[in-house]
């Protein structure tokens, strides 16, 4: 498979480049923040698990280089004096977190587990992961922070874009230890693997999924420890896990999670006057082209979609090192959706008549005529429906001589998404939302985050039989709502297989209330 690489580690800074810089070029000085901007990214977006101050630090990484750029004495260690500066931000910031009780955050800053804050979600849907690489990355969400910072610079060593003795610096320990300190940090990230996969796993061992009870479904190093002594004595857990190849052979090659465009603009527009501050008169007219063409790439970047390629991103400025990013990791919509356009509440038709048969009619599943109040019939479970049980999803039997509120169970009202309006959310009678959590779908009430958005929102695919129809995970893509063999309903990776098309496979019809 193809790669795109942001930047390789034989191909260093030009010392004449950061010379240059140094002097106030403000030319040389765009090149280099467009250069550094994607590893400093990376670096922290992992090291804080994408935390809501990523931005932050990564600007305050920047900014603080800029300004001590005049001062470095050896141009040629740039790269590891940068990702130093880098790593002591992260730990600043997570003991100015930690000196600071809960108590005096607003309520807002508690709430911050959005999902378009988690590295992990940025690193899967923006470089179009699967198989073993997306369990990589998801098993980063079981590492304990100080963990992750030793994580992000491992994982950029893997992936050829620093070296070891880059990687040594950074953590201020010399090349022995900071071995020691890496091969704790994979040994970790390993048995975080191997619970990702016992967790996926369909069926899932009963063992397994009795220890869970009291799981609230948040990856935590505690419940990795937990889960990982599981899988180590756990036959088919431990099958389960047997064909995971070592991270070292996933990582090699691994693009760089691309730089959302505000953030590279704003850090390349703060750059300029830093430039221009240091230059002479005539270097003013200079530093002017210089946010000339600035604006100019940002335009460019604004107007076009981002190619999907195999790393998810585009390489942009003659090799450089600065990403685009826009809805690109939007789901696909189905023919009929795109051929008749997104959905709206506001242009759908008026919900189906409720039927009095004893099965109810099917219901066109074209996009535009989804929204309202239908029912989903299971394509190859004779009389079974989608409906909840103990606000859990299952595949249940409803009929005409079932009891109203059986009958209300299995009736959904679908409205446009909550992430996308090109995609659907369900919800009951009472206003709560049909989500996945922790992969097992539930009914919960609406929280307000991110992440609770992406978790119910389901994009409709064409399903195994004509007029059927499969709900696709929207911040899962290639997971699908599906029945297992208990008849619980779980978003599960898709298999090639006509039993698995048909157990994800759904007919809409009338509702039965």
């Amino acid at each position: 498979m193809g790669r795109v690489r942001s930047q390789d580690v034989r191909e260093r800074p030009d010392v004449a480049v950061v010379v240059a810089a140094r002097a106030g070029d403000p030319q040389a000085l765009e090149h280099l923040v467009r250069g550094c901007l994607p590893l400093v990214y990376n670096i922290v977006g992992r090291a804080l698990d994408g935390h809501s101050d990523v931005d932050d630090v990564v600007q305050d990484t920047i900014l603080r280089a800029l300004d001590g750029l005049p001062g470095l004495e050896e141009p040629e260690r740039f790269r590891s004096w940068l990702v130093a500066i880098a790593v002591r931000q992260v730990r600043d910031r997570w003991r100015s977190r930690q000196a600071r009780p809960q108590a005096d955050l607003p309520e807002e800053a508690v709430q911050e587990a959005a999902p378009e804050a988690d590295f992990a979600d940025l690193a899967i849907l923006r470089l179009a992961l699967s198989g073993q690489r997306r369990e990589a990355v998801e098993a980063t969400r079981w590492l304990e922070d100080e963990e992750r910072e030793v994580l992000s610079l491992w994982w950029l060593e893997a992936a050829g874009e620093l070296t070891r003795a880059e990687l040594a610096a950074a953590c201020e320990l010399p090349p022995q230890h900071a071995a020691v300190r890496v091969q704790r940090v994979k040994e970790r990230l390993e048995s975080g693997r191997a619970v990702v996969r016992a967790l996926a796993a369909s069926p899932r061992c009963a063992e397994l999924e009795a220890q869970l009870t009291s799981w609230d479904g948040r990856p935590s190093a505690r419940w990795r420890k937990r889960l990982a002594r599981h899988v180590r004595d756990c036959p088919q857990c431990l099958f389960n896990t047997s064909e995971l190849v070592p991270a070292e052979g996933l990582l090699g090659g691994f693009a760089l999670v691309p730089v959302p465009i505000g953030l590279a603009g704003l850090l390349l527009a703060k750059s300029m006057p830093s430039a221009s501050a240091g230059t002479a008169a005539g270097g003013t007219a200079h530093a002017s082209d210089s946010v000339g063409r600035m604006g100019h790439l940002l335009a460019k970047l604004a107007a076009k979609p981002v190619a999907t390629l195999a790393a998810g991103a585009v390489v942009l400025a003659g090799g450089g090192a600065l990403y685009a990013y826009t809805r690109s990791d939007a789901p696909v919509r189905p023919p009929a959706a795109r051929a008749q356009g997104p959905a709206s509440p506001a242009a759908s038709s008026s919900p189906p008549t409720p039927t009095t048969s004893a099965t109810p009619t099917p219901t066109s599943t074209a996009a535009s005529t989804l929204v309202g109040r239908h029912a989903l019939r299971s394509v190859d479970q004779s009389g079974r429906y989608v409906r909840e049980v103990d606000s859990l999803g299952v595949l249940g039997p409803v009929a005409a001589t079932s009891s109203g509120l059986a009958k209300q169970e299995a009736t959904f009202r679908f409205v446009a998404g909550l992430a996308d309006s090109h995609c659907y959310s369900l919800t009951d009678a009472s206003g709560r939302y049909l989500r996945h959590y922790a992969f097992r779908i539930r009914l919960d009430a609406n929280d307000g985050s991110a992440v609770f958005r992406k978790d119910a929102t389901f994009c409709a695919r064409p399903g195994s039989t004509d007029g059927s129809v499969s709900l696709e995970s929207y911040n899962y893509p290639g997971r699908y709502l599906r029945y297992r063999d208990n008849l619980e309903l779980w978003v599960d990776p898709d298999q090639n297989t006509s039993a698995f098309r048909a157990s994800r496979s759904f007919t809409v019809v009338a509702p039965w209330t």
